[in-house]
């Protein structure tokens, strides 16, 4: 469907008495072939002169008395296809486009549509001599011979053209311009603009032109405009392109690969998902700044931007990336992971199984515990577990030595809570680019732009809180060695979130428990050992992400220092870790602090650092039992305990 049928800008309300005059009218036309043809001339000037000022100046053949329809169509007899001929009067009205310098019949056979019912028209040729009238009445000619001309030189042939319309199944009918196959009713603005002339300098070239040096000002300056600026978004113009290079039997035809599906799972092209007009597109990278827009050449010829001795120039313009090194070229913009069998393949593999491992099981357990709550199974030793709590709260010390979150731990909590839930919120849109909900998103947040710099800041945010807790744990191991006088590595080895045998036996304990081989749970102390595992994925998982966002961030840097195939491996991993990541902390762990019986509706330690009784009683009663320790409780109530080594830290 062309703009014109679509229509630019909505056309002006025509008014219901006119309405009802021009169907009269138009109905005496068809109906009566006896009436006189002065008669049907008046008829026809009455419904033309009822027709608004504005429209019958900017069509001087008066087409648009009945073409201003929108339901103005036909169905084609033989092929039963429904035939549209609305066009929007505003493009003419407002000069919207080149074409609205033309009168119809400089494409149309003026015998044809003289007459009413038109005869049956001959396709138009978009290499027709055009003749143009401007204000200073001079006639210029003008035609599309030297596109033509172009095209033949590319790789879009018209032997090519033709072969993929017959794939296509023959879109153009028989001698219709080629030129339709791609291209619609050319603008001078994309969809959704608008160019008030008091918003540009129009207005101003008046003072001198228009009367005293008779020029078309308002046409002059917007294809001007319209030059210098793309004519269609980005995604028009993919999708353009996905006519041919997405269909099957082109593309075995031409011995050509899915370009445009990979090129839509790249980080260009799901930038342009999500509407960014700044992204590279497909003519961006096919056609070189010094060629013309339909010179498309083949990857072979010596000539083309995408030659592996000029695709480095291609990318390094001042558009694009003019600081980046030459090692840019070999990032990958086509990549297809399923048939490459390369590096990237083999990190897609071992993310999927690592998915497979860590979450696969995490679940489960998570569906377990869940599974302990319908049945409504304790630990036989939860209430004595509760009653001994009660006895340590009851102690001046005791609360404190129960509090598992210190008032350092609780702000670096939220930090990470704040910062990851933002890059989750920015980032995920853009690797769900092709979803209608990535769009919705990236709109409401004020669209691509502002999403990247959101996305950033958070990064900023994390990685300093990630350099904080750095500096905390290094400043706790130091004080621990110099309490129990053990080296680095022993005492790093006994910081409470560190994995131990302990933790294994704890978690074999565990499982048995969950699939009813035992009776009583495990007895883990401040940290349990799934805590400590999540700890693990999360201090890996921040370094890892953070190390490939920066690379991908300082681009430039990156290829000037190492070949460009690492932003293809960045991307790719800090997509995957970051899925991974918010699998783990969006179903287990949110199960555990939110849904979970004992602390629904939110577990209140990331406030106060306490833990509800039930909870501290049923997932870390050698805690309790340290706290007992260190009151002299313990043997005194409730006998000797195997509390965690390492729990009461």
């Amino acid at each position: 469907m062309t703009n014109r049928e679509r229509g630019v800008i909505r056309a002006r309300p025509f008014g219901i008495r006119h309405l009802t005059f021009f169907r009269h009218s138009s109905f005496l036309i068809r109906h009566s072939p006896r009436l006189p043809f002065a008669a049907a001339l008046l008829v026809l000037l009455a419904a033309w002169l009822a027709a608004p000022v504005a429209a019958r100046a900017g069509d001087p053949e008066g087409c648009l008395v009945c073409h201003r329809y929108r339901g103005l169509a036909r169905v084609e007899a033989d092929s039963k296809v429904v035939r549209l001929f609305y066009v929007a009067p505003d493009y003419y009205d407002r000069a919207l486009g080149p074409h609205a310098r033309l009168k119809c019949t400089d494409c149309h056979d003026r015998k044809a549509v003289e007459v009413i019912p038109h005869r049956k028209q001959t396709p138009v040729d978009c290499t027709k001599s055009c003749h143009l009238t401007s204000s200073d009445k001079v006639e210029r000619k003008f035609d599309h011979g030297q596109v033509a001309q172009t095209l033949k030189a590319s790789i879009h042939a018209p032997a090519a053209m033709d072969k993929a319309n017959e794939l296509l199944g023959t879109p153009l009918a028989a001698q219709q311009a080629r030129c339709l196959l791609c291209h619609d009713e050319p603008t001078y603005r994309l969809t959704g603009e608008t160019w008030a002339e008091n918003e540009t300098p129009i207005g101003r070239c008046g003072s001198c032109h228009d009367a005293r040096l008779p020029v078309d000002t308002r046409a002059y300056y917007w294809h001007v405009m319209a030059r210098v600026r793309r004519a269609h978004s980005s995604r028009a113009i993919v999708t353009g392109c996905a006519l041919c290079h997405r269909n099957q039997k082109v593309r075995d035809e031409f011995k050509l690969p899915d370009s445009v599906a990979s090129y839509l799972t790249s980080f260009h092209g799901k930038a342009t998902l999500l509407g960014d007009q700044q992204t590279a597109n497909c003519l961006d990278c096919h056609i070189g700044q010094a060629h013309r827009s339909h010179d498309v050449r083949a990857r072979k010829d010596a000539d083309s931007p995408i030659n592996p001795a000029n695709v480095g120039d291609t990318c390094r313009t001042p558009r694009c990336h003019p600081r980046a090194g030459k090692e840019v070229t070999s990032a990958a913009i086509h990549l297809e992971l399923s048939t490459s069998r390369g590096i990237e393949y083999l990190i897609a593999c071992a993310f999927i199984l690592m998915i497979l491992t860590t979450f696969g099981p995490s679940l489960l357990l998570t569906a377990l515990e869940m599974l302990q709550v319908v049945v409504g199974r304790h630990d036989p030793a939860h209430h004595t577990h509760l009653h001994r709590l009660d006895k340590v709260l009851a102690q001046p010390r005791g609360p404190r030595l129960v509090r598992r979150f210190t008032p350092h731990q609780r702000v670096q909590h939220w930090v990470l809570v704040i910062s990851f839930s933002t890059l989750a919120i920015t980032g995920f849109p853009m690797k769900f680019a092709d979803s209608a909900w990535a769009s919705w998103v990236v709109s409401a947040m004020g669209g691509l732009y502002v999403a990247r710099i959101v996305h950033r800041v958070a990064a900023v945010v994390l990685m300093v809180g990630f350099l904080y807790h750095a500096i905390y744990v290094g400043r706790h191991l130091v004080l621990e060695k110099r309490r129990t006088g053990k080296g680095f590595i022993r005492s790093f080895m006994a910081l409470p979130m560190m994995m131990s045998p302990a933790d294994m036996k704890h978690m074999m304990h565990l499982i048995a428990y969950l699939i009813f081989l035992r009776k009583d749970r495990p007895e883990t102390g401040r940290f349990s050992p799934e805590e400590k595992f999540e700890y693990f994925g999360v201090f890996w998982g921040t370094c890892l992400l953070s190390l490939t966002g920066i690379l991908m961030w300082a681009n430039s840097w990156t290829t000037l220092y190492l070949p460009g195939r690492a932003l293809t491996l960045s991307h790719l991993v800090h997509s995957f870790e970051a899925f991974l990541a918010l699998l783990h902390v969006g179903v287990v762990h949110m199960v555990a602090v939110l849904f979970g019986p004992h602390v629904f509706p939110c577990s209140p330690a990331m406030f106060t650092g306490n833990t509800p009784a039930d909870e501290m009683a049923e997932r870390h009663a050698a805690m309790i039992a340290d706290a007992e320790g260190e009151l002299g409780l313990a043997h005194a109530e409730t006998g000797s305990t195997s509390p965690d080594p390492k729990g009461g830290h």
